[in-house]
């Protein structure tokens, strides 16, 4: 009977199970970005839509480090790439 109290004192921190799917939640958005993802995101949020080569001349990264800061930034259902007749454009999501 003393490992079931202490699973319940340890279900006392989780005794606010709200918090913690709130947590998860915030997780989804709160996700940790590299430093070029977090430079995408930050102009993105300045400006948004905005064409892709102006997003990437703007940044100054390098073509592979451009690349990946997008791919992850797709990945984690931040921003999206679309194809328009203008070219391609970039969005926050």
């Amino acid at each position: 009977m003393k490992p079931e109290g202490q699973r319940h004192t340890s279900d006392e921190p989780e005794s606010g199970p709200g918090i913690h799917s709130g947590d998860k939640n915030e997780d989804s958005q709160a996700i940790e970005l590299t430093d070029e993802e977090n430079l995408v995101l930050n102009l993105l949020k300045e400006k948004s839509p905005v064409d892709l080569n102006e997003l990437k001349g703007q940044t100054g990264l390098s073509n592979k480090k451009w690349d990946i800061a997008i791919k992850g930034l797709r990945k984690h259902e931040l921003v999206k790439v679309e194809k328009n007749d203008d070219g391609l454009i970039v969005s926050l999501l």
